[in-house]
């Protein structure tokens, strides 16, 4: 009996009243009947195993893919936009810390001219918000960009013409009969299946993810919008991805898509694999990296208490070592003499100015003299002297020297 292996299965319709396609359905991406039916560009290419890659580990790239014959997504009679459905199971591997993101992508060109980083491969950075470009995204987004607005760095946003999100939530979703949303990392290196539904009827934006093939009946975001005004007769549907400063590799699946009916499911179990980084090889990465930042911590704390200490310590004159008197702070001095006042000062004598102080440690007044380190000449004399003198004396006054 002849059978066709799933991961290989590919098939498309051709609305009977038109060359343009209706729907497709890659389940892996390794024998495609028609090559041609994929447009690859930037770092995006199929690996031998069927997954298709759109970045890797490398930083500041982009990637990008399109179906390659456009579709029809307007009526042209009154200018309404057609309903569509997508589903394509995708992968997030970061390299230690994830960056920047991937996005499903309605655009009217495959030749997007777009900037890495955070902005996804999907606008350009001179012109990330503007009516005239006819986008459509949906965004899996694993790096918080204040620039756009992003609520943090693991959700899912609508963004029509801008990378500011018109609605975006926290990545999770619900299990079946439970109304209490489960958070799903974006980045967990593991599949999930995204569903991505317009109704035209309604004018709302469904979009559902899960950690398996199972469909939840909630979505995790819906918005209300008619799509017609942002959309052109004919457009291309893709995906982008990119890496900034941070990187990942993006991988997609299996893709399947149809205007105006439901999109064909996927099967998780029947999809290729792609290789995710070892648990362990992780773990001692960012342990080695926490050890090694708090290691330059320490060191830069002790080396500032030890600067700090160097900085305020008093200096020792070699003629203290000789003559051994009572050593007080500059900051003491200026205490004892309110800041070297007028209200204190008593004469000027020929090694400087002389002011009279108290000390807190000591009950008699006292005289210091201020001194400057510049004028070293006569220095070991002048101590001398006003310590012979500062003995001998029969004035109340002790004798100090105020160094400045």
């Amino acid at each position: 009996m002849f059978t066709i292996s799933l991961p290989l299965l590919f098939f498309l319709i051709v609305s009977p009243s038109s060359s343009q396609p209706t729907e497709f359905f890659f389940s892996g991406f390794k024998h495609l009947i028609d090559p041609n039916n994929l447009t690859l560009a930037d770092e995006a290419e199929i690996e031998k195993n069927g997954v298709l890659r759109l970045t890797n580990h490398t930083h500041f790239l982009q990637g990008h893919t399109f179906y390659s014959s456009p579709f029809t997504f307007k009526n042209s009679t009154d200018g309404r936009a057609f309903s569509f459905s997508t589903t394509f199971a995708f992968g997030i591997v970061p390299d230690l810390i994830s960056g920047d993101g991937f996005a499903f992508i309605i655009t009217p060109s495959k030749n997007l001219k777009a900037s890495s980083g955070q902005y996804l491969g999907m606008l350009n950075a001179a012109d990330p918000g503007n009516l005239s470009n006819h986008l459509v995204g949906i965004e899996f987004d694993t790096v918080q960009n204040l620039e756009f607005k992003d609520i943090d760095d693991n959700h899912v946003g609508i963004d029509i013409n801008s990378l500011a999100s018109n609605a975006s939530v926290a990545a999770g979703y619900y299990r079946q009969g439970s109304s209490t949303k489960k958070n799903l990392s974006l980045k967990s290196g593991k599949p999930i299946q995204a569903w991505i539904d317009y109704d035209s009827i309604d004018n709302v934006i469904n979009v559902t993810i899960a950690p398996s093939s199972k469909r939840p009946a909630t979505p995790i975001l819906s918005f209300h919008v008619d799509l017609s005004p942002f959309l052109n007769e004919f457009m291309y549907v893709g995906f982008s991805a990119s890496t900034g400063q941070l990187a990942s590799s993006h991988y997609v699946l299996g893709w399947s898509f149809k205007i105006n009916g439901q999109a064909q499911t996927l099967d998780l179990s029947s999809l290729p694999s792609f290789s995710r980084p070892p648990k362990k090889h992780t773990a001692l990465t960012v342990g080695m990296s926490v050890s090694s930042a708090n290691l330059v911590l320490i060191v830069l704390s002790v080396a500032s208490y030890f600067m700090i200490k160097m900085k305020n310590v008093d200096v020792v004159e070699d003629w203290e070592l000789e003559i051994g008197p009572q050593r007080y702070t500059y900051h003491e001095l200026k205490q004892a003499t309110d800041g070297f006042s007028d209200k204190t000062f008593l004469g000027q004598g020929g090694f400087g100015r002389v002011y009279k102080g108290t000390l807190k440690s000591s009950k008699p007044d006292v005289a210091v003299k201020r001194v400057s380190h510049e004028s070293k000449q006569g220095l070991r004399e002048f101590m001398f002297r006003n310590f012979e003198f500062g003995s001998a004396s029969t004035s109340e006054l002790g004798s100090i020297i105020g160094m400045v």
